[in-house]
């Protein structure tokens, strides 16, 4: 029975000798949610901006103030947000807001560059911008941005692999177009059009 009131006292003599270092724990962990609620706070602030932002341009565009939209949309997509900057890239383009292309390639790579941009987001971008970019673009920065797409499982895979066949078809490089409609021909669950992949491979060999 004596051992219980010793073990009690050894406890608060423990807790006696470490007392600097508990208040201190406490104190560095309440820093840290306090820290932590801080950011989530702003981020959440950022967000709800940027997203009237967003609203702001768009109605903009409907009362017929292209201008003052693209004004808005350019801002945003210097915040680098993941969705609201991409968005905005897209509404650009969508909408011919910008007529200047090494503009538009500079919006381009602002969102690309954004860290959490999601994989298939970012995959989706690249894509636009291939697309964006192949009717002056070099054919390597074409492959160097959808070959990454290609060789993955990636959603926007049958979409990369059908541009470059039209890409090459487009520009009567049928041999490498016949290659890409091929390897369209053999995915599965592609939602293409067969027929129209298979009479684009037979329309030059007449």
């Amino acid at each position: 029975m004596e051992s219980q009131p010793t073990e009690r006292k050894n406890f608060f003599n423990i807790i006696k000798s470490n007392l600097k270092f508990i208040i201190g724990g406490l104190f560095l962990l309440l820093v840290v949610i306090s820290v932590f609620s801080w950011l989530k706070f702003n981020a959440d602030i950022k967000k709800t901006t940027l997203s009237e932002n967003y609203i702001e341009a768009k109605i903009l565009l409907s009362e017929k103030k292209p201008n003052k939209a693209l004004d808005v949309l350019k801002k945003i997509i210097e915040q680098g947000d993941s969705t609201y900057s991409t968005l905005s890239l897209y509404l650009i383009i969508d909408q011919e807001l910008e007529k200047d292309d090494k503009k538009i390639l500079n919006y381009f790579d602002k969102v690309l560059s954004i860290n959490s941009l999601k994989n298939e987001d970012l995959n989706l971008v690249k894509l636009k911008k291939a697309i964006f970019i192949s009717s002056y673009g070099k054919e390597e920065e074409l492959l160097d941005l959808l070959n990454p797409i290609i060789n993955s499982d990636s959603v926007w895979k049958t979409q990369s692999i059908k541009f470059l066949g039209d890409y090459y078809f487009s520009i009567k490089e049928y041999n490498k177009a016949d290659q890409y409609y091929s390897d369209l021909l053999t995915l599965e669950n592609s939602n293409i059009d067969s027929k129209e992949i298979k009479r684009r491979i037979e329309a030059h060999k007449k």
